[in-house]
């Protein structure tokens, strides 16, 4: 045929626009899967229902896999799933724990355990479990934050505390900067918070980023000792996630002697430490924490109890 050009069809071109509908069923059919095999709300209720006859206020309720803490926060509410369960600094010192869980998924600080009972509401499944060996806490030093029983200062000047509102912003803001705070010059200040650690887990910590190259001090009152002073400490994720900030010191005191100090260096996630205090037992004194970084960025966090 003169003048003209024959253009042939290939054979993937008919099919082309069926695909893509196709494709889209697909996605739409696993997503219902998906949803469908997420325990109904009534399986939830349920379980709720019966963690609430059963669960004292220093039992842990915790949820699993981890994907499906915030669907058991909804559920379960603010009354079970509390701030100090959620955002705990380890599962130490609960005496007994109700996992709540989907697909057979497990809490893996609860390894070691022992398994005191289980309850199945449908595709929930309640699992009673008893701590072998629970740690005696003395003094949990982060419900110590506040006016009657701590004091902080910068360099040398007092921080005073105050009642404002609560910041937080998007990402890189860092954790949010909580009301009820020690604010000091230069832009320090101490107040407790929750942290995003390494992982995403959040923790429950007294939030006290150095500025300036400064000392931040925060010095506790009356503290009790035991054998030891334990915690933990970390930054904000994404403060240390690209490993590149400088290191953050903190070092403990009680009057002129010196418990020890530890270091958190970017990496190091959510990181326990351990001072022996074991010539102090049973007495009672001011702890001092002392906090420095030569870095900028340092949002830093740390929990410490008495034990």
């Amino acid at each position: 045929m003169s003048g003209e050009t024959i253009r042939r069809e290939h054979p993937w071109r008919r099919w082309a626009f069926a695909a893509i509908p196709a494709a889209g069923l697909l996605e739409l059919g696993a997503h219902a899967a998906q949803v469908a095999s997420v325990a109904p709300e009534r399986d939830w209720n349920a379980a709720r229902d019966y963690v609430a006859t059963q669960a004292k206020e220093e039992d842990l309720v915790a949820f699993a896999p981890s994907w499906a803490d915030p669907i058991g926060r909804q559920r379960f509410g603010p009354e079970m799933a509390t701030i100090e369960r959620e955002a705990r600094a380890d599962e130490s010192r609960f005496p007994r724990a109700f996992e709540v869980a989907i697909r057979g998924a497990h809490v893996s600080g609860l390894r070691g355990w022992r398994r005191a009972g289980e309850r199945r509401f449908g595709g929930v499944t309640v699992t009673t479990w008893e701590n072998p060996a629970p740690v005696r806490v003395i003094d949990d030093l982060v419900s110590a934050v506040g006016p009657e029983r701590t004091r902080v200062s910068f360099g040398d000047r007092d921080c005073p505390f105050v009642h404002t509102s609560p910041q937080s912003g998007g990402l890189g803001f860092g954790p949010a900067v909580p009301a009820d705070r020690f604010a000091c010059p230069g832009g320090a200040f101490v107040g407790v918070s929750v942290v995003a650690d390494l992982d995403y887990v959040p923790r429950r910590c007294i939030y006290a980023p150095p500025a300036n190259g400064g000392v931040l001090r925060v010095r506790f009152a009356g503290v009790r000792f035991g054998r030891s002073l334990y915690g933990h400490h970390a930054l904000y994720v994404e403060a240390e996630r690209t490993k590149q900030g400088a290191p953050v010191t903190i070092a403990f005191s009680v009057g002129s002697a010196v418990v020890g100090s530890v270091v958190h260096r970017d990496g190091d996630g959510w990181k326990p430490f351990e001072l022996d205090t074991a010539e102090m037992a049973g007495r009672q004194g001011d702890l001092t924490a002392e906090i420095t970084s030569s870095g900028d960025r340092r949002m830093y966090c740390f929990e410490v109890t008495t034990r």
